[in-house]
């Protein structure tokens, strides 16, 4: 096996800069996610202005079916275009990392087409079994933090900071299972048994990899997001000093700092998103090469 930490990362970042076709694979569910929400915010935001805040109890009723329906929708549809992204995501890395066959975007979206089923069967699995115990975990969690004012969040701060680390193995275990889609044509059920051996038997490296990258791209966001949050303290401050600011100028602030928000995060997320998926691929991949004699 070949694994070599300062290489795998530096690999990552020559791929991620260089092949951005796989930014754009990415970013397309993120824009999918959001955009829905970001039209419903910005045209509720326009209703509030209008109407200065001043409701009718049937449009309450009538906006909260359209984001009721909004985030069913959103949830389907972004599924599927997540499903088709990681998939072309996933052979866009194998081949930066073999030098061979086309990165372009709409090829790696046509050639990573054959895998949809496979990919989806591996998300599904994982998300409904292991991601679904995360997640009734973390809503117990936020229950019981609401029903005892914050004190619960002091007790499960240990318990969250070990599952930090499981989760990290997660997301490995899904990563791993899509290359073994992929780069061994496996069935899903096939594909997440490898995985699930291969993460086990080489836990620590994972370890390792998804802790710098997950820390690094951390420190690197907030350098980058804190200064666009800053436009937000703006109007608490004003009105502290006792100035009187209208509700249109208020919305006016709000919808520009969401359509200058949400773009840079997006952008952020899936630069991120691809260093670190792409750290993870090649250490399946180098893990898994047979030793070169």
């Amino acid at each position: 096996m070949n694994f070599d930490l300062s290489n795998i990362l530096t690999s990552a970042g020559q791929i991620t800069w260089k092949h951005k076709s796989i930014w754009g694979l990415l970013l397309l569910p993120m824009i999918v996610a959001f955009l829905p929400f970001l039209l419903f915010l910005i045209f509720f935001l326009i209703l509030t202005g209008i109407t200065d805040g001043n409701f009718p109890d049937f449009m309450y009723i009538g906006l909260a079916l359209v984001f009721l329906l909004t985030l069913v929708v959103s949830t389907l549809v972004n599924y599927a275009v997540r499903t088709v992204s990681i998939s072309a995501a996933t052979l866009g890395i194998v081949r930066a990392e073999r030098e061979e066959g086309s990165t372009k975007f709409m090829d790696l979206l046509r050639d990573g087409l054959p895998y949809f089923w496979r990919i989806l069967g591996v998300m599904a699995v994982v998300n409904l079994t292991i991601g679904l115990i995360f997640t009734i975990f973390f809503l117990l969690a936020f229950l019981l933090i609401i029903v005892t004012i914050g004190m619960a969040s002091i007790c499960l701060q240990p318990i969250m900071l070990l599952l930090t680390p499981l989760m990290f193995l997660m997301v490995a275990v899904i990563d791993a299972a899509q290359l073994a889609v992929i780069v061994d044509d496996m069935n899903a059920m096939d594909a997440i048994k490898h995985a699930i051996q291969v993460v086990r038997a080489h836990v620590w490296k994972y370890v390792i990899v998804t802790v710098v990258v997950y820390f690094g791209g951390s420190t690197l966001t907030s350098i980058v997001i804190v200064p666009l949050m800053l436009p937000v303290f703006v109007i608490p401050f004003l009105i502290g000093f006792g100035q009187q600011i209208s509700t249109q100028i208020v919305v006016l602030i709000t919808v520009l700092f969401f359509c200058v928000f949400f773009p840079v995060m997006m952008l952020v997320s899936s630069v991120l998103g691809v260093y670190m998926k792409t750290s993870l691929d090649l250490t399946y991949l180098r893990i898994t090469k047979p030793v070169e004699m």
